[in-house]
């Protein structure tokens, strides 16, 4: 269900809307602000639409490369899951020869 929160984000306070727990948006806010106080280093001469620009940027650069890193996983996954398979074939045929050899020493 939809919640308002009034938040505050480098000294600037806001109303939005979420579905989100409270525990969710504090934590949230939390890291957009203590982001922001860093782009900032803590000075006031750094504009606000500048440090919030620079911190999308740093989100983004930073989803491009979890993109990539579950990209290079979901191959070697996709690889692993393949050469189970192959493994698991191969595992049954040597059983079935086993029992082929074990019936013919009888």
């Amino acid at each position: 269900m939809k919640q308002k929160y009034t938040i505050t984000i480098a000294d600037v306070q806001m109303n939005v809307i979420s579905d989100e727990s409270p525990e969710a948006v504090e934590a949230l806010v939390g890291l957009v602000d203590r982001k922001m106080r860093e782009v900032t280093g803590g000075s006031a001469h750094v504009p606000k639409s500048e440090a919030a620009l620079l911190c999308a940027l740093d989100y983004c650069a930073e989803r491009i490369k979890s993109q990539r890193k579950v990209k290079a996983l979901e191959t070697k996954l996709a690889y692993t899951e393949t050469a189970l398979e192959e493994a698991e074939l191969e595992n049954e045929q040597l059983r079935k020869e086993v029992e082929e050899l074990r019936m013919k020493a009888k």
